[in-house]
């Protein structure tokens, strides 16, 4: 899921739309309770109570220097305005809780550098042992780690404070390997998920659900090449991804729980070529209670895919994807890709939340994926199994009730079955955050990322630095 610079999206719509939706609850904490600041009129509360409803407004506004606004081997440099407004609607009745949510990252170079995400949850107890969920997601992702949660978690916090504040950061679920150049793409989800509690205080319980996922990627112009030895070029194909899971777990301890799961992916292209099946099955460890310092959960087991069409490099196969060639089939030779239809490993991950004290928050991710690579380039035949891992670090420490720190280091390696070609991508950042009233804070803040690929003309650097504040009622 590489490709080319994307065409004209309209992102001025789209950053205008999103003033009026914003973040994820406890995005935008203050300390997460640090402090007990007194402002003139009373005890400062965050959040805005209409009617059921109680609010969660911020904007970040400031600027923003990128020397390599594309990602590419060379560089395109330039300044902008960046603008992150965020919003979180909280709807709570103990048997019902509804959460709106939106946020953007608008960086104002081009299409290239606009990502957002917004939606709703529900969740639904209509008795004391049955928990139902249900959510729709909307994502525009620029590349694997530039997306507007990442930035609002990485730069201006993750906020310090209780568990109840975090906001979980989803890297990467569908394999996109690290690239230069990368197509941005937009994500639709909507998802369902049934939990029934048994045993003896209900430390049993059992999960079952499932959830659909469309990707849209940018389309510069559809590319026709003239021939097997064309200029390099990427592009990427839109299609769906379905997924079914089951899981059953067991608190050993009251904030401890054992679990194994398995589900089952489907993938599902505008272009059959590409279309596979997988399962992954997994088993590990976690803690759940919202009182605790430290949760999360850690994970190991296998996963499997297989591609339905290994005559993507036949004559037939390269004739739908536009490229015209002279049959080898008269001359008797075998028309295969000698790319592996099936393909496995093991599997292991975790997402750890983790509260040394008030002051001080660690949010660690780390996920492993099985997928396909849609290009088309000289470099990467089309259908080529991959193999990413994809991996997150963060910390924010308060230094004071005004100033806080904050760091996040990124890694992701795309590995090609079947092909000698390896990508490995690496981030870095650090922020600086000033409380200059309650409700105002100024942030410094840098990011580093660059990409190492045994691909010619593959690699690339880029440097990242934003000023500004962020605004909260």
């Amino acid at each position: 899921m590489l490709g080319i610079r994307p065409a004209s999206f309209g992102w001025g719509a789209l950053v205008s739309a999103a003033l009026v939706v914003g973040g994820i609850p406890g995005a935008s904490a203050q300390y997460g309770g640090y402090g007990g600041e007194i402002a003139p009129v009373g005890q400062y509360k965050e959040g805005i109570p209409i009617g059921v409803w109680t609010l969660y407004p911020s904007i970040f506004a400031g600027a923003v220097y990128d020397d390599n606004t594309s990602q590419l081997t060379g560089h395109n440099s330039g300044y902008s305005a960046r603008l992150v407004p965020n919003l979180s609607a909280i709807w709570n009745t103990g048997t019902h809780q509804t959460t709106l949510y939106g946020v953007a990252d608008a960086r104002f170079f081009d299409t290239n550098t606009v990502s957002a995400t917004t939606g709703i949850s529900h969740s639904y107890e209509p008795t004391r042992d049955v928990i139902l969920n249900f959510k729709v997601d909307y994502t525009r992702q620029t590349d694997i780690f530039t997306s507007a949660l990442n930035f609002n978690n990485g730069a201006i916090g993750p906020p310090t404070g209780s568990p109840a504040t975090s906001v979980p950061l989803f890297i990467n679920p569908f394999g996109t390997t690290p690239s230069v150049n990368p197509i941005a793409y937009n994500q639709f989800t909507a998802a369902g998920y049934a939990t029934k509690k048994f045993g003896a205080d209900d430390r049993g319980f059992v999960t079952v659900g499932g959830a659909a996922y469309y990707l849209a990627f940018d389309h510069q112009v559809d590319l026709a090449p003239l021939g097997p030895l064309v200029t390099p070029f990427q592009t990427s194909h839109d299609g769906a991804n379905y997924q079914a899971s089951a899981r059953i777990g067991y608190h050993v301890a009251p904030s401890v729980y054992v679990f194994a799961d398995g589900s089952g992916i489907f993938q599902r292209f505008n272009n059959g070529l590409f279309d596979t099946n997988g399962y992954r099955v997994t088993g590990g460890i976690g803690s759940d209670d919202p009182r605790s310092l430290l949760t999360g959960e850690i994970y190991g087991g296998y996963q499997a895919q297989h591609g339905f069409n290994d005559q993507i490099l036949s004559p037939q196969g390269l004739a739908t994807l536009g490229i015209p060639v002279l049959s080898p089939s008269a001359l008797g030779i075998p028309v295969t890709s000698g790319i592996p239809q099936n393909t496995d490993s093991p599997v292991f991950g975790g997402r750890i939340y983790y509260f040394p004290t008030r002051r001080w928050t660690l949010v660690a991710q780390v996920d492993e994926v099985l997928g396909i690579a849609t290009i088309l380039d000289p470099t990467v035949p089309a259908g080529t199994p991959t193999r990413t891992i994809t991996a997150l670090l963060q910390t924010n420490y308060a230094i004071s009730q005004v100033l806080s720190v904050g760091a996040r280091l990124g890694y992701t390696r795309g590995s090609f079955i079947g092909i000698d070609r390896l990508d490995n991508g690496y981030m870095a950042g650090a922020s600086l955050n000033y409380e200059i009233w309650r409700n105002l804070k100024a942030t410094l803040d840098y990011q580093y990322s660059t990409v190492y690929s045994t691909a010619a003309m593959s690699d690339f650097t880029r440097n990242l630095y934003t000023a500004g504040v962020t605004y909260k009622y």
